[in-house]
């Protein structure tokens, strides 16, 4: 082999090694596509030359992205014989947080039908994954400032915390001042009920003395007649004291606890009372009367009210274990409610549920709204100490769906008890 064929043969693998370079780098291919045009609003940093991908496959790529009028258009390149239909979506995809970006495609239903070549489809302009959790970020961060302060929702659990120290301190200075008159109340009851004791267990020794003979007693008793009547007489002393005995039980087993419920509805920016009295003659069972939703109706409004104001509660209730079933009388309205405390004896004890249903034939229209559907509220309260517990409530789901914080002051009032007490000794029998 001559010089000249050496320096050709080296021309010609020169020349194919620069062609195949040429060709690897330019991206060519011998298979064929057909191109498809999409808009967008905004591509999010999408680059050109990117990959496209049908459900996870890549078919094909962008030949180019361009401005048109206000739109972003994005050519893209399809493999022939790839089918995507009408209603596919067009939307750019993300391999990470910071990964490369590419154009994805969900592909769509056979029957909405075959996209042609050179049509031009709308896409998607939902979030990429960065900027979505950029926005997440920014979501996060206002939330912990309104809770750590900065916010509406603080100062609201500000307002209501104050408001329950302001009440814990009035309830105390009054239990305070009303424990001495019941505590006398109760040493003479006790002193009275050991005195009648001492009483039966001398009426006793006398009529065992009298019915052997014994003593001054028997002797006065020797004929049977005087021995009868002194006997009766004996006995119907006994009878009379213990009656007077469980008369005292009766007066000393009430229970009465005066309840003051306050509630605050931000979405109509007022606040509303509910005061009364339970009462329990027996463990287990009481009764509650009381007013509901007070306000005085003169005071200006700023929003708007849809509870039924000043009406009345009169319910009988029914404790058993971590479970409270009361009926009757609710916000004005018969109906029915059920309190729960799920942690009963536990160190979680302090919470309860409830629920509760009330106008269940309603049908009425409250400045200008219509109101169809029975009411159900439920809640949650948590008690705080022996006389304060506070909680949330949702007032009428089926319709308004207004939340309220609530708070609530219960303390026992001995007299009152003593005074129902004393009221039931005119049903006792004669």
């Amino acid at each position: 082999m001559n010089g000249e064929m050496k320096v050709g043969v080296f021309v010609l693998v020169c020349s194919v090694l620069f062609g195949t370079a040429v060709f690897l780098l330019g991206d060519y291919s011998f298979q064929k596509f057909y191109p498809i045009y999409a808009e967008f609003s905004d591509v999010a940093g999408l680059p050109d030359k990117s990959t496209v991908k049908l459900s996870g496959v890549e078919v094909g790529k962008i030949k180019e992205i361009y401005l048109k009028n206000d739109k972003v258009v994005v050519e893209v390149a399809v493999r022939e014989g790839v089918k995507i239909y009408r209603d596919a979506r067009f939307l750019v995809g993300s391999t990470s947080m910071i990964g490369s970006k590419f154009l994805q495609v969900d592909q769509g239903t056979p029957a909405a039908g075959v996209i042609e070549a050179g049509s031009t489809v709308k896409g998607d302009d939902a979030l990429p994954l960065d900027r979505a959790l950029g926005r997440a970020v920014s979501s996060l961060q206002k939330m912990v400032e309104d809770i750590n302060g900065q916010g509406r929702l603080a100062r609201d659990l500000n307002e209501v915390m104050t408001n329950l120290r302001e009440i814990t301190a009035n309830v105390n200075d009054l239990v305070s001042n009303s424990q001495p008159h019941a505590e006398k109340v109760v040493e003479r009851l006790d002193s009275i009920t050991a005195k009648l004791d001492a009483m039966l267990d001398k009426t006793d020794a006398i009529v065992d003395k009298v019915n052997r003979g014994e003593g001054v007693a028997g002797a006065l008793v020797s004929d049977q007649k005087m021995k009868a009547d002194v006997t009766e007489a004996v006995s119907n002393i006994r009878d009379a004291s213990v009656s007077v005995k469980e008369a005292l039980g009766r007066v000393g087993g009430f229970r009465t606890y005066l309840k003051w419920d306050y509630k605050y509805e931000p979405a109509a920016k007022a606040s509303k009372s509910n005061l009364g009295v339970r009462i329990y003659p027996r463990p287990g069972r009481y009764y509650y009367l009381g007013g509901a939703n007070m306000i005085n109706v003169k005071d200006a409004t700023h929003g708007t009210d849809y509870e039924t104001l000043n009406t009345i509660d009169a319910q009988l209730g029914w404790e058993r274990g971590g479970f409270d079933f009361y009926a009757g009388v609710l916000h004005g309205a018969s109906g029915a409610g059920l309190r729960w405390r799920p942690f009963l004896n536990s160190r979680w004890d302090r919470l309860a549920l409830f629920v509760e249903g009330s106008e269940f034939s309603r049908n009425r229209r409250i400045k200008g709204r219509s109101f169809n559907d029975p009411r159900y509220d439920v809640g949650v309260d948590v008690t705080l100490n022996k006389y304060v517990s506070a909680g949330m409530r949702l007032n009428d789901m089926a319709e308004t769906k207004r939340v309220n914080y609530t708070t609530r002051v219960l303390f026992e009032d001995k007299d009152i008890a003593y005074l129902f007490g004393f009221a039931t000794l005119g049903s006792m029998a004669k």
